[in-house]
């Protein structure tokens, strides 16, 4: 059955179509009886206004878009809820979509909202966007990237200290007294895990100590990915596995975490664990893990406040780069000291 038309509400109601008009928009305009007669034509007839047919018809919507890097992750699903919690308390609209890591699928997102003319959109990019957004600006869609703005005069942007974020699980490993470090992440292709393995080398760099560090790369940074890095390190001689490892996201640390219990492992007395961005899972985890806490609800929120900002006020429009401070929250994944290993020897 094809939906019901502000014309037929009319014809029911008896009265026209531009009457039927204002009880939707300016109802203060009619009368009680003509309010009367056409609210019961839409009662019975299951009336739903077409609101995007009548924001297509003004030009624009009162509608923005996030668009997510892997909505599967818990990080973004967190900051998707900031997102969401202070455009619709604003009274606007919100489409979502995944580039699930995708630069393709992303540049097809960002045409798909140009064309259904939301006013504006917060990315987590994975690719490069910075040109495409400024040209969506200058088209009257304002922007807000969460993550690296590639140095862009024209974007405002929420940031995490992720070199700092590193500094601090680097540093807190070597005062555990571990010499022997591993880096679970993909740093060749994601700027934000380059910045993190950046910042444990730095406080590698800064100690006197002698440490070694190796990278084990993973793909999508997920539990399974965790999984398969984990595998590579048993495989390892004894004396020659790491003696902590520090997760790009907390996903990759406890699929690591669930091999090395499965295999007798002990964390940390063997292992110590850090993860990145202190989800519930951390706090969950079979041993409770040590990670740095990155606020995704809070930079959700910051997000959906400037792009909202921006939108409205646009006679007095300002990009910020706001930057949130890392924290590192310790638990039992790394409070132990390490169990030293020594290379047999040779006969």
């Amino acid at each position: 059955m094809m939906a019901a038309s502000v014309k037929n509400v009319a014809a029911l109601a008896g009265v026209s179509a531009s009457t039927v008009s204002n009880y939707l928009n300016h109802p203060q305009l009619l009368g009680e009886r003509s309010r009367k007669r056409v609210a019961d034509a839409i009662a019975e007839l299951g009336f739903v206004p077409n609101e995007s047919a009548r924001q297509l018809r003004a030009g624009s919507s009162k509608t923005l878009a996030l668009i997510l890097l892997d909505a599967w992750l818990p990080f973004f699903s967190d900051l998707s809820r900031g997102v969401e919690d202070v455009v619709r308390d604003r009274g606007w609209s919100l489409f979502f979509s995944n580039s699930n890591r995708d630069p393709e699928r992303e540049k097809t997102n960002l045409d798909m909202f140009e064309a259904h003319r939301v006013q504006g959109l917060v990315i987590i990019p994975q690719g490069h966007v910075a040109a495409r957004l400024e040209q969506l600006q200058n088209r009257g869609i304002e922007c807000v990237v969460v993550g690296p703005t590639e140095d862009s005069s024209q974007i405002s942007a929420v940031t995490f200290d992720d070199v700092g974020g590193g500094r601090l699980a680097g540093a807190h490993l070597l005062e555990m007294g571990r010499r022997r470090l591993a880096f679970l992440g993909n740093p060749n292709n994601v700027v934000q895990s380059a910045d993190r393995l950046s910042g444990m080398l730095q406080a590698v760099g800064a100690s006197e100590s002698e440490t070694t560090v190796v990278t084990i790369s993973v793909k999508n940074l997920t539990v399974e990915d965790g999984i398969g890095a984990a595998e590579q390190i048993l495989a390892m001689p004894e004396y020659e596995r790491p003696d902590a490892i520090f997760a790009a996201n907390d996903m990759v640390a406890v699929g690591a975490l669930n091999v090395f219990l499965r295999a007798g492992i002990k964390v940390p007395e063997d292992i110590a664990i850090v993860g990145y961005d202190d989800v519930q899972y951390a706090r969950q985890a079979a041993v409770p893990l040590t990670s740095v806490r990155q606020p995704a609800y809070e930079m959700g929120r910051a997000a959906g406040q400037q792009l909202l900002d921006q939108i409205e006020r646009t006679a007095t429009r300002e990009i910020q780069h706001r930057v949130f401070g890392a924290q590192l929250v310790v638990r039992e994944s790394t409070t132990g000291r390490a169990t030293q290993k020594v290379k047999p020897p040779t006969t």
